[in-house]
């Protein structure tokens, strides 16, 4: 039995954008709005790929599978939609002070740490029950999530990351 995990391809809308930190709350949601850069497809397509519901997951999925099962639980945590102060700055400094400030509890209208770490927990369980039926199950993933979810443990499973 294995468990396959990757992160989406490259999204059209990257971290490396000069943007101004009143801008950062726009710049996450076209980021969860975007596709990915174009790929070229597997020639030999996994049997069954999960994806979350975004549409960077949903794509990258669809060039390496020939079954995609969508489900909202895939997603990435949620980024605290934060507006910083007028300075221009990577977009993806930005995210990254946004993430430390999540972890370190500040509360904002998202998904808590805490229940991003619960929803890792749920992965783990779902990736496991789709074994029944499979000997290998593939997941396009989110980095944050994978990271989390990979930290769990899978009763011994054959479990690869990319």
């Amino acid at each position: 039995m294995e468990i396959i995990i990757y992160r989406h391809a490259e999204p059209l809308v990257t971290g490396n954008e000069i943007i101004f930190g009143h801008d950062f709350p726009l710049w996450v949601l076209r980021y969860n709005e975007s596709g990915i850069v174009k790929i070229a497809p597997k020639e030999k397509k996994e049997t069954i790929v999960l994806t979350s519901n975004l549409k960077r997951s949903i794509e990258t999925g669809k060039h390496i599978g020939r079954e995609i099962i969508q489900s909202p639980v895939f997603r990435e945590a949620e980024v605290p939609l934060i507006k910083f102060p007028s300075i221009q700055i990577n977009a993806k400094y930005w995210l990254s002070l946004s993430r430390v400030l999540w972890l370190l509890g500040l509360q904002t209208k998202c998904e808590s740490f805490r229940s991003a770490k619960q929803r890792a927990t749920q992965i783990v369980e779902k990736l496991s029950s789709k074994l029944s039926n499979h000997q290998r199950v593939v997941l396009v993933g989110h980095g944050f999530m994978n990271g989390l979810g990979t930290k769990r443990p899978l009763g011994g499973l054959n479990r690869k990351q990319s």
